[in-house]
């Protein structure tokens, strides 16, 4: 994600389906994880998504998506 320039919840969208492995890192914790919802924007316009394992929405800015390699 280009930090210069946030990415919006349906660029997030176009780039990552719901199911996406990604790589949760903020102070708190840097767990491998699975997108489990489509992204969306809060009021404030915040996008976020929801995680496997965990509650609530999650800022794009703490999630990179793992490339998986097709077998």
């Amino acid at each position: 994600m280009n930090k210069n320039r946030p990415m919006t919840a349906d660029q997030w969208n176009r780039e990552n389906p719901t199911g996406t492995t990604v790589r949760l890192t903020d102070a708190m914790q840097d767990i491998v994880t699975k997108t489990r919802s489509e992204a969306w924007e809060l009021g404030h316009g915040e996008p976020v998504v929801l995680l496997e394992g965990k509650r609530g929405g999650y800022g794009l800015d703490f999630l990179t998506p793992i490339i998986e390699e097709q077998a």
